[in-house]
């Protein structure tokens, strides 16, 4: 079960005002965080959770304010999905209701008229969106990273790139553009959002076309894969993330100095390679700042604007 499925939800109701003036209490002692009005969690429980645990809490939350025929949308069906985001997961929970003919907010909760594509699933009882359909309206709202990052991970989850483009086409002009250049960019062999939100940023700096997940094959057999190639200039584009050398999963059961021993010996054969005149690492902070970015492809001779 997610941790945000697992915590409970405590609610002031009009026939137990006793009980709802000790929830007040217990919250001004700060062993409780109001979720919204009437709804609240336990202090220790929400601290845990990451943004988009604590969008899926709000969303529980919310469900008693959502009118008949409701479908959770947008940024909330994303957090169903797990979407990556590279921004700040946002308190407002977002639904579509076919019956609306205009769109009705309230505090922290958006009811939009519309239709959507449906998942066929429910999240508490409320169905929720496609993940096709959740990445091109995401892809259409935020920016040209966040599109990129969004549409590689439907693809990484089996969604077709016809599929998406169709569906995009049929959304109308409205950032049309953004999803053009999306499109254009992003590559199922992209295989992590570092890498997605990488190949985006190198975009808008005008870097030469990257390729992703290049393989030299050594002559003893070894073969060593990078994350970006470009072979007119001759340069590898590594995107280190610290979870290589910290997340379990990544580690195997291998000690991190081994890890790291292992990427330096790997790094040696690749820049002994003939065709290799030089490896460029970038990380999470030079995508946040594109100027960082943008000096460390020219100190290294990567074109760019």
């Amino acid at each position: 079960m997610h941790p945000a499925n697992a915590i409970e939800l405590f609610r002031t109701t009009r026939l137990d005002r006793a009980a709802g003036r000790h929830l007040q209490r217990r919250r001004a002692a700060d062993e409780l965080v109001r979720v919204r009005h009437g709804v609240y969690v336990e202090r220790a429980a929400w601290d845990a959770l990451d943004g988009r645990s604590r969008h899926l809490v709000r969303m529980r939350s919310a469900i008693p304010l959502l009118r008949p025929g409701a479908v959770f949308a947008f940024e909330s069906a994303a957090a169903v999905h797990g979407l990556p985001r590279i921004d700040p997961w946002t308190t407002r929970v977002r639904a579509v209701v076919p019956s609306f003919d205009h769109d009705v907010h309230r505090v922290d909760l958006t009811l939009h008229a519309g239709t959507t594509l449906r998942s066929g699933r429910l999240f508490w009882g409320v169905p929720y969106a496609s993940l096709a359909a959740t990445t091109i309206e995401i892809a259409r709202r935020g920016s040209l990273s966040a599109a990129v990052v969004a549409i590689d991970h439907a693809l990484r989850r089996g969604e077709q790139l016809v599929e998406l483009q169709r569906l995009a086409s049929e959304a109308g002009p409205w950032g049309s553009s953004r999803l053009e250049h999306a499109f254009a960019i992003a590559d199922v062999r992209h295989e992590s959002v570092g890498e997605s939100y990488f190949a985006a940023r190198a975009a808008e700096l005008g870097c030469p076309d990257l390729e992703p997940q290049h393989e030299f094959v050594h002559l003893d057999g070894t073969v060593d894969r990078v994350d970006f190639w470009l072979p007119r200039q001759g340069i590898v584009i590594e995107f280190d993330g610290r979870q290589k050398y910290e997340d379990p999963r990544m580690l195997g059961g291998r000690d991190p100095h081994d890890v790291l021993w292992a990427e330096k010996r790997r790094e040696d054969r690749i820049r002994s390679r003939r065709e290799v005149h030089g490896v460029v690492r970038a990380d999470w902070s030079h995508l946040v700042d594109p100027e960082r970015l943008r000096a460390l492809f020219r100190t290294h001779g990567v074109p760019c604007r």
